[in-house]
C-alpha cells in the first residue's frame, strides 16, 4: 500500500499551491521506488481523482487556513475504484475488496495529514505559532521523505536514519516532552509501515524525543 502520491498531490491542490511539479516527481518518485505497476496505479488514480473534480466541483473553505477545497471524498473514492476494477478483470477475493478500501482509507488519513501540514512548510520562515498537530503532521512529511534514502549510507550509518532521528530530537528540544515524544511515536510508526522494521523502533524513537524534550 503506497497511497503517499495521490495523498501529497490532493493536499497541494486542496491548499491552491500549484501541483505540476509535485505530480511529476511524485509520478517519478512512484516508478522508480515502487516500480511501474504501482506507477500505472497511481496514473489512473490520479487521472480518476483530477476528472471527478472536473466533473463535481470541490467545496471551498475560505475561512479555514487549511485545506481550502475539500477534497478529500475525491482521494477516497479514486483510489477505491481503481483498485477494485482490477477485481473485475480476474477472480474476486474478500482479500482484495477489503485491501481496496484498506488503501482508499490509507490514502484518505495521509492527504488530511498533509493538507493540514503543508502550512509549517510553506511559513516556515514567517514567526507565527503553529497548531501541535500541524507540527506533527509535517514531522510525518518530513520521515517520509527522509525514507527515500533508505539505500544511501556513510560508515554504515543510513542517511534516513539520521534524518528522521534529528527530526525528533529538534521537535522534542523546541517543543517539549509531549510533542517529542508523540513525534516519535508517530515517526517509529511511520518508518514501521515504510521499511517493515520491528516494533521496537517505535519505542526508540519516542524515548529520543521524550528525552530531548526533558533536556
Amino acid at each position: 500500500i503506497a497511497p503517499f502520491g495521490i495523498s501529497i498531490f490532493a493536499a497541494v491542490l486542496s491548499n491552491k499551491v500549484p501541483a505540476l511539479i509535485v505530480y511529476i516527481l511524485t509520478l517519478l518518485g512512484t516508478l522508480i521506488g515502487l516500480g511501474s505497476t504501482q506507477a500505472l496505479s497511481y496514473l489512473l488514480t490520479s487521472l480518476v481523482f483530477i476528472a471527478m473534480m472536473l466533473i463535481f466541483k470541490p467545496k471551498e473553505n475560505i475561512e479555514y487556513e487549511n485545506e481550502k477545497l475539500k477534497l478529500g471524498k475525491y482521494v477516497f473514492l479514486s483510489s477505491f475504484l481503481v483498485r477494485a476494477a482490477t477485481m473485475l478483470f480476474g477472480n474476486f477475493m474478500v482479500y482484495d475488496l477489503l485491501s481496496s478500501i484498506m488503501t482508499a482509507i490509507s490514502a484518505y488519513i495521509f492527504y488530511k495529514i498533509f493538507a493540514n501540514s503543508l502550512i509549517v512548510v510553506r511559513e516556515f520562515g514567517i514567526k507565527k505559532a503553529f497548531a501541535i498537530e500541524e507540527v506533527i503532521g509535517t514531522s510525518i512529511i518530513l520521515a517520509i521523505c527522509a525514507s527515500s534514502f533508505r539505500d544511501i549510507s556513510i560508515f554504515n550509518f543510513e542517511i534516513r536514519t539520521i534524518l528522521s532521528i534529528l527530526v525528533v530530537l529538534v521537535l522534542g528540544w523546541k517543543n517539549g516532552v509531549l510533542v517529542g515524544a508523540t513525534t516519535g511515536i508517530t515517526i517509529g510508526t511511520i518508518l514501521g509501515l515504510i521499511n517493515q522494521t520491528e516494533p521496537i523502533v517505535i519505542a526508540s524513537y519516542a524515548l529520543s524525543g521524550m528525552i530531548a524534550g526533558i533536556f
